[in-house]
């Protein structure tokens, strides 16, 4: 099965890439630091909708900061 990387999976293009992505069967890694460049709120509540779909999994944090060979482990696909 394929798996992809999510960058800034909370905001509203890559929320709803994580949605079509999942809904084909591609497992997806989402990943975002949650600024604050809009509304946090928003973003956690695109978070939750996709944390309920079976092969997700969410990643807090500043790509700059997160252990990126441990974040690509298995991953097939980057966006």
């Amino acid at each position: 099965m394929t798996r992809v990387l999510i960058t800034g999976a909370a905001g509203f293009i890559g929320s709803h890439l994580s949605e079509r992505l999942l809904d084909e069967g591609t497992e997806v890694r989402g990943v975002d630091r949650l600024s604050s460049y809009y509304d946090p709120a928003l973003k956690r509540a695109n978070l939750l909708s996709l944390e309920g779909s079976e092969g997700f999994e969410s990643v807090e944090g500043d790509l700059n900061e997160l252990d990126l060979a441990a974040l690509l482990e298995g991953v097939d696909v980057v966006f």
